[in-house]
């Protein structure tokens, strides 16, 4: 854990690595500190070294307090968007770790047959608010609830659903996590934690409007949902043009029951930072 969250260069506190770990800490800490495999540093665990991004780690937390009331207020706003029944924030949020003016990232749970629907009429949305607002509104990850397995099964994956924090929508919040259990928890030792909380999380009814459009759009529901993602693929491809097809389908997974759009392969930068990381210590990734 604590190689893992060197990337970032974010030293963790005991009680994190105990909630991601599963167990009480301190002994373990204690021994590693006497071997002088990791230090102790402003209540703080990190790598040999890693001391130095305490006063970061510190600042980026009390950023991310500064965050949270409007990051809530926007995932309150996107849990009454029509076709929306689950919503869960990731990312450095989600680790209470942010910047001022960084983005808030968001993973949906939509219905079937409605996620391109849901994107675009989320992308348009956005677009629509002031810019100063956009970033609070990064809808970065929509997933159907009848496809909530993963495929991308890795740490980098499993940190993420370890860690988000589910604002709306209990019942399909633990049951993403549960989809996902038997392979995320062999990466994060704790993971049952998120699992435990997505059972608290609010659900609220869906607002009148919300239901309108819904049974408005029934009927010609499916015909809607092939003719966004048609729109959204030519785009991808268009655009990006420049990336093979096996890396578009990586960066932007375009399939009827998820939608994903990276450019950047953040994922794969991570788990290589990652690796050279264990490797520089003599552990196993």
């Amino acid at each position: 854990m604590v190689c893992y969250y060197d990337v970032f260069r974010h030293p963790l506190t005991e009680a994190e690595l105990a909630r991601l770990t599963g167990v009480a800490v301190g002994p373990v800490v204690d021994a590693l500190v006497a071997e002088g495999r990791v230090e102790r540093a402003g209540g703080h665990v990190s790598v040999v070294g890693g001391g130095v991004h305490v006063t970061r780690r510190i600042a980026r937390t009390a950023a991310a307090e500064r965050r949270w009331p409007a990051a809530r207020r926007a995932g309150r706003l996107l849990a009454g968007f029509p076709w929306v029944r689950a919503v869960l924030i990731t990312g450095g949020l989600s680790k209470q770790s942010a910047e001022e003016d960084g983005d808030v990232d968001f993973l949906l749970l939509v219905e079937p047959g409605s996620v391109w629907t849901a994107k675009s009429a989320l992308q348009g949305f956005r677009r629509a608010l002031p810019e100063r607002l956009r970033e609070n509104f990064c809808t970065n990850y929509l997933l159907a609830t009848d496809r909530l397995a993963l495929d991308d099964r890795n740490v980098f994956t499993a940190m993420e659903l370890a860690t988000a924090v589910p604002l709306h929508g209990a019942a399909w919040c633990v049951a993403l996590l549960d989809a996902n259990e038997a392979w995320a928890s062999a990466h994060v030792p704790g993971y049952a934690f998120n699992r435990e909380r997505a059972s608290h999380a609010p659900t609220h009814p869906p607002f009148a409007p919300t239901r309108l459009v819904e049974a408005a759009a029934r009927p010609v529901g499916p015909a809607l949902d092939r003719a966004a993602f048609s729109v959204w693929d030519t785009y991808w491809n268009r655009k990006y043009a420049w990336l093979s097809e096996a890396t578009r389908d990586q960066r932007f997974k375009r399939r009827p029951e998820v939608a994903t759009n990276h450019l950047h392969d953040f994922q794969a930068y991570v788990l290589t930072e990652y690796a050279r990381r264990c490797a520089a210590v003599g552990v196993a990734p």
